[in-house]
């Protein structure tokens, strides 16, 4: 049976049982029939793709796998895993938000912007940034207080062992809280002192928010299903050539290097948005990009030399799971990884704190713990982390964005007429 649900400001049709409904409705997406895209009108239902909410659980998974799994394998004493393609290239999960974050906000937002008015530009602002300013500010704000009590923690998360590693030596200043607390890390060379980690990826995706009515006016233009598809190619070309010459290719690159993977990889997912908008995608097409993309991850985990081309892999994998339900759609719309893409977002922004402070207050003590104690130790951090992921997802995260929902609902936008829909 059907139900509908409010996301944002769209009433949304999807299939999944009631307990379902708000894990995937913090992630509303749309899949485009053809007939909505060739009326480049607003649609009035956008259904919900589940797989997409579970592949950004997947992500956010394999970020915290490669900020974690090595420091516990060092402190039982477990190497095997120390060169592990998967573990070492977890940081690209960052570039996949990137695009799945362009993909969904041009399925979902793009047809607002077929009128070029301010009222939409203000409206889809309000929009994303209440939804994820509160719950950045306030994790900020949390760290203070154990930051000002425990001086041991600071001066030990300035230890660095290498030159490419001094700017932590400004870790937890307070010209870095500044930077941070507005989000200016990936905008400014300057490295003025780490705080929460993650958050950086929170700058350069506003930055993107900010350029998405512009970049949406532009592809709502394009009328031929190919142009997105080679616009997508060039943006990522273009990301993986900068980093490149910048060195940073198979690094984890925050800054404006990072701004570069925020706007190649946001910038390709709007327009393979906009392909996906347009329709035209035939069962066999779709199967062929999801496949394909999942292929050159593949191959980018086995070949270290091809992994900068994983981005490549992200893309047309994300905009082949929009086009269709498949068994790799089915599996990642499973329960479990719609839990976990509900909670991803502030799971992500609490578990590398969290992670340090571990750290921190357990290396000392690990080799009189014992295996044992030591994997319940890790577990129990596992737990911590969850934890706050879910009371920070209930009691943040949600109210944000029924706040963010209720600031917009201010904002008059002249309605479209609703499009035909084949009988």
């Amino acid at each position: 049976m059907y139900r509908t649900t409010v996301v944002e400001d769209a009433s949304i049709d999807t299939t999944p049982p009631p307990a379902l409904t708000p894990a995937m409705a913090d992630l509303p997406t749309a899949t485009a029939l053809p007939a909505l895209a060739s009326a480049d009108v607003a649609p009035l239902a956008r259904p919900v793709i589940p797989a997409l909410t579970g592949i950004r659980g997947v992500a956010a998974a394999w970020v915290a796998t490669h900020h974690m799994l090595p420091p516990l394998c060092a402190s039982i004493g477990v190497h095997a895993l120390d060169h592990s393609s998967v573990v070492e290239n977890g940081f690209r999960a960052v570039d996949l938000f990137f695009i799945l974050s362009g993909l969904i906000l041009m399925l979902t937002h793009g047809h607002d912007f077929v009128v070029r008015d301010m009222a939409p530009v203000r409206r889809f602002l309000i929009l994303r940034v209440v939804r994820v300013a509160p719950l950045h500010v306030l994790i900020m704000l949390a760290i203070v207080p154990f930051v000002l009590s425990q001086p041991d923690f600071v001066r030990w998360s300035r230890v660095y062992t290498s030159p490419e590693y001094a700017y932590r030596q400004h870790d937890f200043s307070w010209p870095g809280f500044v930077q941070s607390l507005f989000l200016l890390q990936a905008l400014t060379v300057a490295k003025l002192g780490t705080w929460n980690g993650p958050s950086w990826t929170l700058s350069a995706e506003v930055l993107g928010y900010f350029l998405f009515p512009a970049m949406a006016w532009g592809l709502l233009g394009i009328r031929r299903v190919a142009l997105p598809h080679l616009l997508a190619a060039a943006l990522l070309g273009g990301e993986c050539v900068v980093l490149a010459l910048a060195h940073h290719a198979h690094n984890n690159p925050s800054g404006p290097m990072g701004t570069v993977r925020m706007l190649g990889g946001f910038g390709a997912g709007m327009a393979l948005g906009r392909a996906v908008m347009m329709g035209g995608v035939s069962t066999r097409a779709a199967a062929i990009m999801t496949w394909g993309g999942a292929g050159l991850v593949a191959l980018g985990l086995v070949v270290a030399v091809f992994s900068p081309v994983m981005v490549f892999g992200f893309t047309w994998l994300l905009a082949g799971l929009a086009c269709r339900t498949g068994l790799l759609g089915r599996v990642l719309g499973c329960r479990p990884l719609l839990w976990l893409g509900a909670v991803s977002f502030p799971f992500y922004m609490v578990h590398f704190f969290a992670l340090k402070v571990f750290e921190w207050y357990f290396d000392p003590r690990f080799e009189q713990m014992g295996v044992a104690v030591t994997l319940l130790a890790w577990a129990l951090l596992l737990g911590v982390m969850f934890t706050l992921a879910i009371v920070l997802h209930r009691g943040v995260e949600r109210p944000s964005h029924r706040l963010a929902r209720r600031l917009a609902a201010g904002v008059r936008i002249t309605p479209l007429a609703p499009p035909v829909l084949p009988a």
